[in-house]
């Protein structure tokens, strides 16, 4: 008990994220088999396999070509962001590497004087998303939070276990990260949207579940989003309004797509704000 108890000392906010989503991605991929059957969970577990190994390839050619303090932990989170993000029943399993190319194009060199503009997964399948509106041949990325709402039958009830994991990371990871203003500020704001907007009139368990989520595992990326507790809640609130914005016009992957902006926008605010005390 004491080496456990030691070793869970040991382990970053990096290991604990990662640790969260491995576990939901095993919940997912148990849930494919018991909702859609043997062979449709047999193809998502070989695809999320499959896509593990070759991020675990491209870091290592990225890595040695390129930037050798580039840590493997970072890219292996990334990955199952996307497995856990794009819909398991996607037929194309090139746009899949496709995904994962442009990841490592954007931790890699989506830079500005070694400065992180975009959260790579937002990006990645945001960039494809926009490319895809003009030209033909490009789908738009089949994002699909529904794989992170997930429920079991225990004692006749539909149970939504990742709802667990979920608050957990909130509470520990997002804190090792510093950013639970972030987080919560977020989170709040879209619950109270969502019921301006009747986004519970289909599933209320399922809104909350997916908006924690993103609260807890995407929006608080720590080298893309702001450190100050104040600017903290204002980027929240601001990305809540914004995604709900999108989400009422229709917009594809809107939830990304606002992310992907509201890199660019906090991007151009620190440099903005740069410029300034240097002038000053």
């Amino acid at each position: 008990m004491e080496k456990i108890r030691v070793l869970f000392k040991k382990l970053t906010a990096y290991d604990h994220f990662l640790v969260f989503l491995i576990i939901l991605t095993i919940l997912k991929i148990i849930n494919v088999f018991i909702i859609e059957g043997k062979e449709e969970g047999l193809h998502f577990a070989i695809l999320g396999f499959g896509l593990i190994m070759i991020s675990s390839v491209l870091h290592l050619v990225f890595s040695k070509l390129f930037d050798k303090n580039k840590k493997y932990l970072h890219s292996l989170i990334s990955t199952f962001l996307i497995i856990l993000m794009l819909s398991h029943a996607d037929p194309e399993p090139l746009r899949g590497v496709l995904i994962l190319l442009l990841l490592y194009v954007s931790k890699f060199f989506i830079t500005y004087k070694k400065q992180t503009i975009f959260n790579p997964v937002v990006f990645t399948i945001g960039g494809i998303t926009l490319l895809a509106l003009f030209v033909p041949f490009l789908e738009v990325p089949p994002l699909n939070f529904n794989g992170i709402d997930i429920r079991f039958p225990i004692f006749g009830k539909n149970i939504p276990l990742p709802l667990l994991p979920i608050i957990l990371a909130l509470i520990f990871n997002v804190d090792g990260v510093k950013k639970h203003p972030l987080a919560i500020s977020f989170i709040a704001s879209s619950l109270l949207l969502g019921f301006f907007i009747n986004a519970y009139n289909t599933d209320h368990f399922s809104y909350v579940i997916i908006t924690s989520f993103i609260g807890a595992a995407i929006i608080v990326e720590p080298k893309t989003s702001p450190i100050k507790n104040k600017e903290q809640i204002f980027f929240g609130v601001i990305m809540a309004l914004f995604i709900t914005g999108l989400t009422e016009l229709k917009a594809p992957n809107p939830t990304i797509i606002g992310l992907f902006i509201g890199n660019i926008g906090y991007f151009s605010f620190k440099k903005l704000i740069l410029q300034t005390k240097k002038t000053d």
